[in-house]
């Protein structure tokens, strides 16, 4: 898989760190790369994912819409990295069309889950915790 272009400016180096991470999931078979940031791939228990790869510090419900105007297949959605994050609007609008919505702290968690569009951390408490920001 050759590195090419996206409109979303998502960095070689976002999609060469996240890339291994989906390969090396224990729950990971068949996995495919293109339109640069799309990553595609089945689970164990043959359901289908298709990723992509972003690289938003904020990403709000306009957000989502592009990416669904874009790639109306995509049903998990990664923000980025432990600093990036999401608002409860968009996360509220992934939920109820049952699409994943993770930074990088949350999506490897999330693909052992058969519903893992609501997967969430918890805290001590087991309250979910979720990397919310403002826009």
């Amino acid at each position: 898989m050759t590195n090419g272009s996206n409109s979303w400016g998502v960095s070689y180096s976002r999609i060469a760190w996240l890339e291994p991470v989906i390969i090396s999931h224990d729950n990971v078979v068949n996995f495919t790369r293109h339109h640069d940031i799309i990553m595609e791939f089945d689970r164990k228990d043959g359901s289908h994912i298709v990723l992509i790869c972003l690289d938003e510090y904020t990403l709000g419900e306009a957000g989502v819409q592009r990416v669904l105007q874009e790639f109306p297949a995509v049903n998990f959605i990664s923000v980025g990295g432990n600093w990036n994050g999401y608002t409860i609007e968009a996360k509220k609008l992934c939920l109820s069309k049952k699409i994943g919505l993770f930074n990088s702290s949350e999506l490897t968690g999330a693909i052992w889950k058969n519903e893992f569009w609501a997967y969430h951390r918890k805290d001590d408490e087991g309250n979910p915790v979720y990397p919310y920001k403002t826009a």
